[in-house]
């Protein structure tokens, strides 16, 4: 889903820092009510620090995104423990679609922070031009990944991706195995 006139290269690239930003959480995370990667990523370390963090930018009308967000919920409760953190950033303008995303975070049971970027302030410093825009961020807050879009390729291979970033070995061998690939 195109968020506006882009020049067609986009997103940030991996092996960049993360701009570091709060923004107002709208859902009910318990963690506080601003948030944003600094609070699990970067040196120096913080409180919580994190191995890895997914950051997906999304919207209300972007259907895509609101496949994302189950998986997204079903992998931080999965993984949470074991360092994964999960955050969200809705470009959606003002604040008329408030309570549109607060249901929606409610709706998937995401219990990670759902911020609000009504200005698109933080979402154009990230170049999010395409929706859901997930980057993935170590522990430092460097860029490991970025997915523009929600695709099947993407879902299948999002879970492995999250357990090599927190260090844990895949899934199975059968799902990590290229098709036409004998293991015999």
């Amino acid at each position: 889903v195109p968020v506006g006139g882009g020049s067609g290269d986009e997103g940030l690239k991996p092996g960049v820092l993360a701009p570091q930003f709060t923004l107002p959480v709208v859902n009910d995370f318990k963690g506080g009510k601003k948030w944003g990667p600094g609070r699990w990523t970067g040196t120096p370390a913080p409180e919580t620090p994190k191995k890895l963090v997914i950051m997906s930018f999304f919207a209300t009308y972007c259907e895509p995104c609101k496949k994302e967000m189950p998986e997204l919920a079903r992998m931080y409760d999965a993984y949470k423990d074991q360092g994964l953190g999960v955050m969200l950033v809705s470009i959606d303008k003002g604040d008329a679609e408030k309570q549109t995303i607060i249901d929606l975070a409610k709706k998937n049971n995401v219990t990670f922070p759902v911020m609000h970027d009504r200005f698109q302030v933080v979402a154009r410093r990230y170049s999010a031009e395409r929706l859901p825009y997930m980057l993935m961020l170590d522990s430092t807050g460097t860029v490991k990944t970025v997915h523009v879009g929600y695709t099947d390729d993407v879902k299948a291979n999002l879970e492995n991706e999250v357990r090599a970033g927190l260090g844990l070995p895949p899934v199975s061998a059968a799902a990590s195995t290229p098709k036409g690939v004998s293991t015999s």
